[in-house]
């Protein structure tokens, strides 16, 4: 991650060399012209002197002098050659090599702007009569040297100003800027943990404005947490006392329904004790009277015989009234086994909840013949559909459970006064119809009614625990949720409903001929 330190000396660093380099460039450029002008004013000073003091040396073929004026000139460093000739060939000259001056005879082959030549005129009078010339080769090493030294110069001033300022703005930066934001970024962090005790986070004051108005804001932006902190840690305790609450109240909640789920299965069962005892008493009675009438009968009989006086119309009026007797005894015996039987293993698997097997069409018989009773004063006729032996390894107490729920729903929802009242006035009766079909291995159980139907804004709800339309009429709102679970839980299976209003309502269930093993639950 970059620094802002090191950005800033970097751009202040970039900035004074820049500057410094330019100033450079225009020092160099500068000085670099003034040594050119210098050097043309010494080149034609040069020309001035050799053409006042040469032609009288020449004219007089002075050689000793020529050499000593020619020695004089290349004292100057600005010269790296002198080469005097006449009109036919080389008189004297002079070279520079390797700083010391060298007597040349053969002129040299030097060309360009350093090199020039000048002509020798001896006057006479008025006239000019040329002796010889002079070419003269300039030497640029002073001038290079002076602006070599100069860029060396600009180069070590740069390095020593770039590395002061980096020093000074290191410093500067570190007890200004960099100090003040380190704390204040570790003031940041410390505040940003929880643990940490927000009064340990206050900041120290700064005598620039800048970071005082940070220092303010940071204070302010402390207490406003310190005061959120507060009112979070009181809405934690208010929220950790309402969620125990919550749980405790939940839990009571569960209790409760468990215990009404339990009391509605008991209350389903005490309405079918109810209704098989009222069942019974028929047949109990019939037999009581026929074993009445058949125990007086006897007994003039026996006294008859006894007597002596025992007419044959007698015996065949008593043996036709025995047997008429014995076979309304037997008769309704048999009945109230049935009865008695049917209930018994309805009422023993509702109460057990024991797995075994059965078969599904003749234990939804016997659940019928249970509940029939208790089904008399509404006039519901309950048809069960099964064309095939279906074998189930399960619980038939939920199939009993689930099915006495259904069909007291239908008799206390599908069928109501408004209904009855036109039932009465046509030729549809009232009907429950039971459909069991098999198909590979899961089941289908519709149990459908041709009552008025649910409304569509209830529909969705006949299954939530507690939610029933019929609470003034004792109407617990349980019978469907009952339901609900046994399909979905004990059976492991699903269960969904059709409804049409004014023609009838279908519940259809689905689940596997084996049911799932649950916990607690034994088989016999």
């Amino acid at each position: 991650m970059r620094q802002i330190r090191i950005d800033l000396n970097l751009i202040f660093i970039a900035i004074v060399t820049s500057v410094l380099t330019v100033s450079g460039a225009i020092s160099y450029y500068r000085t670099q012209h003034q040594l050119e002008a210098e050097l043309v004013e010494f080149r034609k000073s040069l020309d001035a002197r050799l053409q006042s003091v040469l032609p009288g040396i020449m004219w007089n073929f002075d050689d000793q002098q020529l050499a000593l004026v020619l020695d004089a000139e290349m004292r100057s460093p600005d010269i790296h050659a002198l080469e005097v000739s006449n009109m036919e060939s080389m008189l004297a000259g002079r070279i520079r090599q390797n700083g010391t001056v060298v007597t040349i005879h053969k002129p040299t082959q030097f060309s360009g702007p350093d090199t020039h030549i000048t002509t020798i005129n001896y006057q006479q009078n008025q006239d000019k009569h040329p002796l010889g010339k002079v070419q003269i080769t300039i030497s640029r090493e002073r001038i290079n040297g002076m602006l070599r030294k100069i860029i060396s110069e600009k180069l070590i001033e740069i390095i020593l100003l770039d590395a002061l300022l980096l020093i000074a703005l290191s410093t500067t930066l570190q007890r200004m800027v960099i100090a003040p934001l380190s704390l204040l970024g570790k003031k940041l962090s410390q505040a940003a943990q929880s643990d940490k005790d927000l009064e340990e986070t206050e900041l120290p004051s700064n005598p620039y404005k800048e970071f005082s108005d940070l220092t303010d804001g940071f204070t302010r932006i402390i207490t406003r947490l310190k005061e959120d902190l507060t009112i979070r840690s009181q809405a934690e305790s208010q929220m950790r006392s309402a969620k125990d609450a919550a749980e405790t109240a939940l839990g009571q909640l569960k209790d409760a329904q468990t215990s009404l789920i339990q009391s509605e299965k008991m209350a389903s069962l005490g309405g079918l004790v109810a209704g098989i005892a009222h069942e019974i008493n028929t047949p109990v009675g019939i037999i009581l009277t026929s074993a009445s009438v058949l125990h007086d009968d006897s007994v003039l009989f026996r006294s008859k015989i006894e007597a002596g006086n025992m007419k044959k119309s007698e015996v065949v009026s008593y043996s036709q009234t025995a047997e008429q007797s014995s076979a309304l005894i037997i008769s309704n015996a048999v009945r109230a086994a049935e009865l008695i039987q049917s209930f018994k293993r309805v009422a023993v698997d509702q109460t057990s909840e024991a797995r075994r097997d059965f078969e599904l069409g003749q234990y939804l018989q016997e659940i019928i013949t249970s509940i029939g009773p208790a089904l008399k004063h509404s006039q519901i006729a309950i048809n069960i559909i099964c064309p095939e032996q279906i074998k189930l390894e399960g619980y038939p107490g939920a199939i009993s459970q689930i099915i006495t729920n259904l069909v007291n729903n239908a008799a206390m929802h599908a069928f109501t006064n408004a209904s009855d009242a036109a039932s009465e006035n046509s030729t549809i009766k009232k009907q429950v119809n039971i459909t069991a079909e098999r198909y590979f291995g899961t089941v289908t159980l519709h149990v459908t009614d041709n009552g008025q139907g649910i409304d569509d804004t209830v529909i969705s709800k006949i299954f939530d625990p507690f939610y029933t339309t019929k609470r003034a009429n004792g109407g617990s709102g349980l019978g469907l949720n009952i339901v609900f679970n046994l399909v979905t839980q004990t059976l492991g299976g699903h269960i969904h409903v059709k409804s049409t209003l004014g023609i009838g309502t279908s519940f259809i269930m689905t689940f596997p001929s084996v049911a799932p093993a649950h916990r607690n639950q034994t088989s016999t």
